[in-house]
């Protein structure tokens, strides 16, 4: 007889106290059950979070190596009897950008990050509890990248070069990607400015790349928007035929320079085709005609059409959702 007093009267008091009391227990059941199940990826993917950093210590985290068999990441053990794994990078800042870095004191990025679970052999929750019942030692898995790694010294190199000889201030970046068609697979990702991932443990060093002009810890083709130049004219092509604005005999003057939206736009050298088919100002990447039938498509139809393709919506890599932009 909590809730009523002699003659069935209602006893406000100890029902308000009851009701706050239940709303506190189900606040209490509610968070801890968000934090500790539905959160708990989330948590343990904070940079600030570094309890499971210190525990893998004790295991062999998987190597990682490129399609052509290039030893990316290792993890060598330091110390006596007891030791702890340490992640080292042999190509130093070469594959920096997609890779990442994994030590106690920064953090994880990149690879290293979203990869992490197989890294350190926890892909399949439940053989990694029977594997602790019966007290087998816990190792990573290795990993193969689908970079080449001719191909991406190949892209760093060609990308420093263009942008020592083309920009003279300090700090300017840029980001090459090469894709394979036919599978997506990506064979080189390079960003620069880049950096040596073995040397960011170093708290010192790591807050100066923070700073550093360039942001040389940003993978750029992953993280930063650059505009599609010419690729977009096959975006822009796709939107024109399938809506039924032009077909493949569509005749456009594409003369060099034209007014396009108020801006002057000049074909490649300045050169001037006159009036012309869609298929040869796709076949010669004309200017001219391609922004005049964006125009005539206007921003509604072209950015449905970009949607398809894959704008506004992160790329399908093997990267955190926090480390694209799309």
């Amino acid at each position: 007889r909590l809730t009523r007093l002699p003659g069935g009267q209602v006893n406000t008091p100890i029902v308000r106290i009851f009701a706050l009391v239940l709303l506190l227990f189900t606040s209490l059941v509610y968070f801890t059950s968000k934090w500790a199940v539905f959160d708990a990826d989330a948590l343990e993917e904070k940079d600030q979070n570094r309890r499971p950093l210190i525990q893998e210590q004790q295991i062999p985290r998987g190597d990682i190596t490129t399609s052509d068999g290039v030893l990316v990441a290792e993890s060598l053990p330091e110390g006596g009897r007891n030791p702890v794994f340490v992640r080292r990078y042999p190509q130093g800042s070469l594959f920096a950008n997609p890779v990442g870095y994994s030590f106690v004191d920064v953090g994880r990025t990149g690879i290293e990050l979203s990869e992490n679970d197989l890294l350190v052999g926890e892909e399949n929750e439940f053989e990694t509890i029977i594997d602790q019942l019966r007290d087998v030692p816990q190792e990573g898995s290795d990993i193969t990248l689908t970079i080449d790694a001719e191909a991406q010294q190949i892209a760093t190199q060609g990308l420093q070069n263009a942008i020592a000889a083309n920009a003279p201030t300090p700090g300017v970046g840029g980001a090459v990607v090469a894709i394979e068609p036919d599978t997506g697979a990506v064979r080189a990702m390079a960003s620069f400015p880049g950096y040596d991932p073995n040397t960011v443990e170093d708290e010192g060093e790591f807050s100066r790349l923070n700073d550093a002009p360039g942001a040389p810890l940003v993978n750029r083709p992953t993280q930063s928007v650059y505009p599609p130049g010419s690729t977009m004219k096959v975006v822009t092509a796709a939107a024109g035929l399938d809506s039924g604005e032009i077909d493949p005999d569509t005749i456009i003057n594409a003369d060099s320079p034209k007014e396009i939206s108020g801006v002057p736009l000049e074909n490649s050298g300045g050169e001037s085709f006159g009036d012309i088919p869609a298929t040869d100002a796709l076949t010669f990447s004309v200017n001219t005609y391609w922004a005049q039938v964006g125009e005539r498509l206007g921003t509604g139809t072209m950015v449905e059409y970009m949607k398809r393709f894959g704008f506004y919506s992160d790329t399908e890599l093997d990267f955190p959702s926090n480390r694209m932009a799309p």
